[in-house]
């Protein structure tokens, strides 16, 4: 099970970096490198709009660079998953839409 958040410090010994932040960072920088996108808003932000056409918005998600720490084991409560910035983002750019369909990914 690989389920860390940011600023964990590993102990799986099979790991040679133990930080979290390190391992995400060279893994988001490999992402960015492997699948060009077109960057409209920021250098490192992969959420975004696509449009097809007026008929079709895709709002493409990163759940995973906002997200915050998991909740101790057994203890049910609530993890943020986008973030405020990008919550907001979404909030304001579905409402703003003009498509027909809007699919959230």
């Amino acid at each position: 099970l690989n389920n860390w958040y940011p600023g964990e410090i590993l102990t799986d010994d099979r790991y040679t970096e133990k930080r979290v932040d390190v391992l995400a960072s060279r893994a988001r920088k490999a992402f960015l490198e492997y699948l060009p996108m077109v960057h409209t808003a920021g250098r490192d932000r992969i959420y975004r709009k696509v449009s097809y056409g007026p008929l079709l918005d895709v709002f493409c998600l990163d759940m995973r660079t906002y997200r915050g720490a998991n909740p101790a084991p057994g203890v049910a409560g609530p993890v943020a998953m986008l973030g405020a910035e990008q919550a907001a983002w979404l909030v304001r750019e579905v409402a703003a839409s003009k498509a027909t369909w809007k699919v959230i990914a």
